[in-house]
């Protein structure tokens, strides 16, 4: 799987918004935030915001990630409000002012981290991006649990016995609310995208019927009743997972976690078994989460090859028609000249004699009709030879690798197996990264199909990468195959010229073609029966060359 920058996988988070949508995002907060902590306020110990299952909290780090420090103010106000309007005022009032900022400064770090030191993508699409938010979010939590609850216990409202039992509650309720409700939430609106508000993917109704099945066989009354069968709760799960990626995967643990609450309240099993079964959804969440973003990332890198193959097949046609209209130019030409001539002759011996006036205006407009067909094909080849170079630093080893993520299809069908020996450090060379890729490309297709035409009992391919003094790289395709025909070593960059049955003669005239508009040399270096060595001369990147500039040849 090649590997990806971040600006390919997706963007950092958009700007903090500001006017009419902060304030309506605001409101949005404060009302879901208190509807949801009143639904799902439950097993308090005693009557505070210590609870095995806290998606608020999810709610509180999803805005913190949209607006940053500008939320902290908005997030502190409702955590106090929904203390007083939903567990009606449990402690005295300078307890509550410093248990939330605790959740604030502990949480607002966390999404600062997130935003700026991590820069991680807001749709989760990475494992990169999972991996940071799981990791910085549980630590947060298990920063700001005890100290949360260490503030009630030096206010007498808890017994200091307690802590580490609460402290591990409110961790547990936390962190399952933020890897459920978080993703969801960042998923369902996207500030400065357009549309701002979308769904994410959900399960199909054989999913959906799935899940349902999997809950109702963890509460069947099996065994000693204690939720033997909790484990099927990861198979429909992983089923959505690659299915639909991160988004599904984000929506089937919502789904069975909101599940699970519903039957263990319904059934009414006491405290430490909601705990412990917390404890289980924990790993369903981290697993959902992990999983969705490795089959998202997947399909990226997929769709991202996908759009490389046919960049490149794009180029190559337009190379091939370029030199095909050279080729046809130049064979063209020729008879063209001679329809001219013995036109402009056949005038001179018509001069004198009593030839119709009509006759010398046919014999002239076919002459002018001749020059005009050879003015068109000259035309169209300097159109299509000529053209802008996006020259920039290229590293070496990512157009080697990029080169056998795409051959590497053809080289396993054929049983020839590709090697790479670079003699790192290595200066970046100066090129149009996919013209380059195309040649390289080229060059091993040549050596797999010569192997395979010849059946060699060895079949590797080797790309050598080495530094050229003075200034410049060269990249060196050696294979084992049967080595280049006596009688072809003079052809091998003339049009037309091949020994495939259903080859063109055209790749290796358009490989030199696009190495000489770099400034470069591609020559085959060695033949013999073993095997041949093609290399190719590219001059390194200067120091003072910018990230990219355009080259008109």
């Amino acid at each position: 799987m090649p590997f990806l920058s971040s600006r390919a996988m997706g963007a950092p988070f958009p700007a903090v918004p500001t006017g009419r949508d902060a304030l309506v995002l605001s409101l949005a907060f404060l009302a879901a935030y208190l509807a949801i902590d009143w639904l799902t306020f439950i097993h308090p110990r005693p009557s505070l915001n210590i609870t095995p299952w806290n998606p608020p909290a999810g709610l509180y780090m999803a805005l913190l990630l949209w607006t940053g420090a500008r939320g902290v103010p908005m997030v502190y106000a409702t955590l106090l409000l929904a203390d007083l309007v939903v567990r009606g005022h449990p402690a005295s009032i300078p307890s509550l002012l410093l248990a939330n900022l605790v959740i604030v400064a502990g949480y607002g770090a966390a999404a600062h981290v997130l935003r700026h030191r991590a820069a991680i993508n807001p749709a989760l699409d990475r494992v990169r991006d999972v991996g940071w938010f799981v990791g910085v979010t549980f630590l947060s939590a298990a920063v700001v649990a005890p100290a949360f609850v260490g503030v009630f216990i030096l206010d007498g409202a808890l017994a200091a016995a307690e802590l580490p039992m609460l402290a591990f509650q409110y961790w547990l309720g936390d962190v399952i609310g933020i890897a459920m409700v978080t993703p969801f939430v960042l998923l369902l609106y996207r500030p400065g995208k357009t549309p701002a508000w979308s769904v994410p993917e959900t399960p199909s109704p054989a999913q959906t019927a799935a899940i349902a099945a999997a809950l109702l066989l963890v509460f069947l009354p099996i065994g000693d009743g204690r939720f033997n069968l909790f484990y099927v709760l990861f198979l429909p799960l992983v089923w959505v997972a690659v299915s639909h990626g991160l988004p599904g995967a984000v929506m089937a643990a919502l789904v069975i976690q909101s599940g699970l609450i519903a039957g263990l309240q319904a059934i009414g099993f006491p405290l430490h078994t909601v705990i412990y079964y917390q404890t289980l959804m924990l790993a369903l969440a981290i697993t959902a989460l992990f999983l969705g973003a490795l089959v998202s990332e997947r399909r990226a890198v997929e769709i991202q090859l996908r759009d490389h193959q046919a960049e490149l097949a794009h180029i190559a046609r337009l190379a091939v028609t370029g030199e095909m209209a050279s080729a046809l130019a130049h064979e063209l030409n020729q008879p063209l000249l001679a329809s001219i001539s013995y036109a402009r002759a056949a005038q001179r011996i018509l001069e004198g004699s009593d030839t119709p006036p009509r006759a010398q205006d046919l014999i002239d407009k076919a002459v002018i009709q001749a020059e005009r067909a050879g003015e068109v094909i000259r035309g169209l080849r300097t159109f299509l030879r000529k053209g802008t170079l996006q020259l920039a630093p290229e590293p070496a080893a990512g157009i080697v690798r990029e080169t056998l993520t795409l051959a590497r299809a053809d080289a396993s069908y054929n049983r020839v197996h590709l090697h790479v020996d670079m003699a790192e450090p290595l200066p970046p060379v100066l090129c149009d990264r996919i013209q380059i890729e195309q040649v390289l490309l080229n060059l091993v297709h040549n050596s797999i199909e010569a192997i395979v035409s010849a059946d060699s009992p060895v079949r590797d391919v080797i790309i050598r990468v080495r530094s050229t003094p003075p200034g410049g790289l060269t990249f060196g395709v050696e294979d084992t195959g049967p080595g280049v025909a006596a009688d072809m070593i003079d052809r091998l960059y003339s049009p037309f010229a091949t020994t495939k049955p259903a080859g063109m003669g055209l790749g290796l005239p358009i490989c030199r073609s696009i190495v000489e508009r770099h400034g470069g040399r591609l020559w085959l270096d060695r033949t013999s029966a073993h095997g041949s060595i093609f290399q190719v001369f590219l001059p390194a990147a200067r120091l003072d060359v910018g990230p990219s500039h355009e080259r008109t040849q």
